[in-house]
């Protein structure tokens, strides 16, 4: 049996735990600059939008369609990097979580919000797209389980890996909100193929 390695040569989890020191008193805006290096297009290994998307959506219908679609605009939040739309998807309530890849778990839409503020700021590129998602519905509960495929660019460094993430979702008046992200990396055997 081959030792594990996370996949990627840097794991996307350690090294944005790594980069991700916050700063004590610092003020986090809702929007935070961008470094002006050129587009992400435009970079070598940034993968354009392919589709993937649309053909998990026809999974779907009914309240599942429902849910995937809000599943889908939480990843998109993160892939615009826009605190503004995350806050249109999270329950902004005390009680919901979050568990980053190797972080501890937070409570409180304060706190989830300024860590995701923390990740947008360091990082210049971040685009996750959910495959192989599975959606359970029961009442006004709700439950996700995909692969994010996460590809992240920064200071010339680009890294692609891939996560386990579980997003489960409550309705309230007639809306579906997000209110637990756990997102867990994966690990691979050395020599095998993703």
């Amino acid at each position: 049996m081959g030792a594990l390695y996370p996949v990627g040569r840097i794991p996307w989890a350690t090294a944005l735990c790594l980069s991700l020191i916050l700063v004590p008193g610092a003020v986090l805006p809702d929007r935070l600059p961008r470094a002006a290096s050129g587009s992400p297009e435009a970079r070598p290994g940034v993968a354009q939008v392919d589709g993937a998307a649309e053909g998990e959506e026809a999974k779907f219908s009914g309240e599942q369609l429902e849910v995937f679609r809000v599943n889908e605009r939480f990843y998109q939040a993160v892939s615009d990097q826009s605190l503004r739309a995350m806050g249109k998807v999270w329950l902004q309530e005390p009680w919901v979580k979050c568990v980053h890849p190797s972080w501890e778990l937070l409570t409180g839409w304060k706190r989830i919000r300024k860590s995701w503020a923390t990740i947008f700021r360091n990082t210049e590129h971040m685009k996750i797209r959910a495959t192989e998602v599975a959606i359970r519905v029961n009442g006004d509960f709700a439950w996700v389980s995909c692969l994010e495929n996460v590809e992240s660019y920064r200071n010339a460094n680009f890294s692609r890996s891939q996560v386990q993430g579980t997003n489960l979702f409550s309705r309230v008046r007639g809306k579906w909100y997000l209110v637990h992200h756990h997102a867990s990396p994966i690990t691979v055997r050395v020599g095998e193929a993703l």
